[in-house]
């Protein structure tokens, strides 16, 4: 039996719900936001790619992990999807237009490797995603930041990273009893995270030139993130994730972060 909870809360969000997350770090912030907007075609992708893995997994614990691995995303996604129309409400008709424009590309790519590419490749991504938002869970969920974080934002954050972090086993173990060669894992896993991060801080940058930094440029928001989220840890729990001797399980997890998913109503292998 699955050690995964499919959970379906119940979010109630203001109208007048507030566009950054963490008002007074708005480039942290427009990342935050930029998250969002990609996960409501980002995690159908993996569901997608669950569907197909399960077919050729012959243990039942590991099959079973899966499908609540995608009842998760599949909340994920939704309760994102639903934050996000009210984020629209902040933006300008322009930036909106920008904003869904990048969304269709996105969406664009990710049915495109659901058709087109092989099982290994979308595998290795979804395992290439996995390892840096576990590292992206862990580094977010902590005191202070939980603490800053606007209510509404706030809820929906500490539950979708701590469940990131109950399921970090999921995609790892399903790339290694089908596929398990590390180089491809390495490569293509590496080219999901520049992928995924290309359209992530697009999105950040549409949102801040929305806010009135007409002049920022996306390296600028490139350079600007890889310097913050090496500060924070982000960065270097996903370069160790490279590692042939990786594996989420070994990775420890912090009492601050164990707290926080306990306040959640999960508490984390």
């Amino acid at each position: 039996m699955a050690t995964i909870t499919v959970r379906r809360p119940s979010f109630e969000w203001p109208s007048d719900l507030p566009l950054l997350p963490i008002p007074e770090q708005r480039e942290r912030s427009c990342e935050l936001v930029g998250l969002s907007f990609t996960l409501p075609y980002l995690e159908p992708y993996l569901i997608r790619t669950m569907r197909v893995a399960a077919k050729e997994v012959e243990d039942p614990v590991l099959r079973s992990e899966m499908k609540a691995f995608s009842g998760q995303e599949a909340q994920h996604y939704q309760n994102h999807a639903s934050i996000n129309d009210l984020v629209r409400n902040h933006l300008s008709d322009p930036a909106a237009v920008a904003m869904r424009d990048l969304e269709n590309r996105l969406d664009a790519d990710y049915r495109r490797f659901s058709e087109e590419k092989s099982l290994a490749f979308n595998l290795a991504y979804a395992e290439g995603f996995e390892a840096m938002t576990f590292a992206l869970a862990r580094s977010e969920m902590d005191t202070a930041t939980v603490a800053a974080v606007v209510p509404g934002w706030a809820d929906l954050m500490a539950w979708h990273l701590s469940e990131e972090i109950e399921h970090r086993t999921v995609t790892y173990d399903a790339y290694d009893q089908i596929v398990g060669k590390y180089p491809y894992r390495l490569a293509v896993g590496t080219w999901s995270q520049i992928h995924f991060l290309r359209y992530l801080l697009a999105m950040a940058t549409v949102i801040r030139r929305d806010l009135g930094e007409t002049e920022v440029s996306l390296p600028r928001v490139v350079w600007q993130a890889a310097k913050r989220n090496w500060g924070t840890g982000t960065l270097t729990g996903t370069l160790r994730a490279m590692s042939p001797r990786y594996d989420p399980r070994n990775v420890e997890i912090s009492d601050d972060v164990r707290a926080i998913a306990a306040f959640q109503g999960i508490e984390l292998r």
